[in-house]
């Protein structure tokens, strides 16, 4: 289906689109719900609102489905956090301010999405494309919060004998902890609190972040 666009008809290109997004955000919710063990194909395509038939037309098998699942979270978490960065400006404080606050809140950090998170997270020790995509988007991760952190070196930045690499490490190690406190003890840690202590680590090592830790919110 080719059509003008001023008709408001979507394209064939955007329709496989909106289904393919259909099927994987019905997957998101049958993982959050269900875990790993609770995905068929079939449960899919009746939690899109779709037959079967067009969920195997899509993803020919529930493994190209469940990578696609992931390749689609990190695309949402890495535009989101680098949207933040872009929007925060030159400063370097606000650009980790803003990319903390991103990650540590909703929509980056709901429930369900945690949920995914995790249980992708606890699948990839034993499943070696999981872990290879995971460790990979990963230590890009690191690598653009360590960039941020180096154009704050100075005289006053004080490493306490650790490498950058390490302090971004820490510091995106301590945004995952939240993630699974979000998620196992409801109400320990409010995203305000998470974020605030991030800030606390920071101005452990920069005095730029010390008047952040009361008004980062």
């Amino acid at each position: 289906m080719t059509v003008n666009n001023k008709t408001g008809i979507i394209t064939r290109a955007k329709q496989k689109q909106h289904t393919r997004q259909k099927l994987i955000e019905a997957t998101m919710a049958v993982i959050a719900s269900e875990g790993f063990s609770g995905v068929t194909m079939a449960k899919v395509a009746e939690k899109a609102g779709l037959s079967r038939g067009i969920g195997n037309f899509h993803f020919q098998s529930k493994e190209q489905l469940l990578l696609e699942t992931l390749h689609t979270l990190y695309m949402e978490f890495e535009d989101g956090w680098r949207n933040a960065v872009a929007d925060a400006g030159s400063s370097p404080v606000e650009q980790l301010r803003d990319l903390i606050k991103t990650t540590l809140n909703p929509p980056i950090a709901d429930f369900k999405k945690v949920a995914v998170w995790l249980a992708y997270w606890g699948e990839a020790p034993s499943r070696k494309k999981y872990l290879e995509i995971c460790a990979a988007r990963d230590c890009e991760w690191d690598a653009a919060v360590e960039d941020i952190l180096r154009q704050l070196v100075d005289d006053e930045f004080n490493s306490h004998g650790m490498t950058l690499a390490k302090i971004a490490h820490s510091l995106t190690a301590m945004m995952d902890g939240f993630w699974v406190e979000y998620l196992i003890a409801d109400g320990r840690y409010t995203p305000d609190d998470a974020v605030k202590a991030c800030f606390a680590f920071l101005a452990s090592f920069s005095p730029e972040f010390k008047k952040m830790t009361t008004k980062v919110i």
